[in-house]
């Protein structure tokens, strides 16, 4: 697991975080990930792992929407636009229901803590109160 600042982007470290898993043995065949994670350059260094990137593509503006596919109009700012359903989403949901799970308990949601080990240790009580709950 690895720990850091909320306001840095997490792309940055998921190459780190595949290397600890694989120095420790864990190697995934494939990777899904969202729209924030679309890069050649991270694709092709997944490759190189042996591992399959399933990422979401974000369209582009102006790029035509294909037909059938279902729209719904949302606000950017001060401008209008059509917003795509993401195929892959239903993939990633199951991790996303978990971080919402995760974040649900006040302490984990705003990192108060000054000590990165106080942090991870209320982290993994969460994980147990949310994997006692399932069973």
């Amino acid at each position: 697991m690895r720990l850091a600042p909320g306001n840095e982007n997490e792309r940055r470290h998921l190459l780190p975080l595949l290397d600890a898993l694989d120095a420790r043995g864990i190697r995934p065949a494939e990777l899904w990930a969202d729209r924030g994670y679309a890069s050649g350059a991270l694709e092709q260094a997944l490759r190189e792992r042996q591992i399959e990137p399933r990422i979401s593509q974000p369209r582009r503006p102006h790029q035509p929407i294909a037909p059938g596919t279902p729209t719904q109009t949302v606000w950017r700012g001060k401008k209008r636009r059509l917003k795509t359903r993401d195929p892959q989403a239903r993939h990633r949901w199951p991790v996303e229901r978990t971080n919402a799970w995760l974040k649900a308990k006040r302490r984990i949601a705003t990192r108060r803590d000054r000590k990165a080990d106080n942090y991870l240790a209320f982290l993994h009580l969460g994980m147990i109160l949310i994997l006692t709950r399932s069973f």
